[in-house]
């Protein structure tokens, strides 16, 4: 077999070995990634019980939005209008 050939080989085959270690490490932070979505998932899936008491203070800071807002569009129309 020709040197040149060999050469050939020899390099296809390191490259070879660079991809295959490089889609192994890739696949491995992948899997940490899963594992770590994994865990926030979970802990998002207990935020319905967390988040209904809120509503009420939700709907009271709407409330006063809505009365700031006719506030504003108030003062908007006197300034136009005069």
């Amino acid at each position: 077999m020709e040197p040149v050939a060999v050469v050939t080989l020899v390099g296809v085959g390191l490259a070879v070995l660079a991809i295959a270690f490089y889609l192994i490490s890739v696949a491995r932070a992948l899997m940490r990634v899963t594992s770590q979505l994994n865990v926030v998932l979970s802990s998002v899936g207990t935020l319905p019980e967390k988040v209904d008491p809120a509503e009420g203070v939700l709907d009271g800071i709407n409330t006063d939005l809505a009365a700031v807002q006719e506030l504003l569009e108030g003062l908007l129309a006197r300034k136009a209008g005069g």
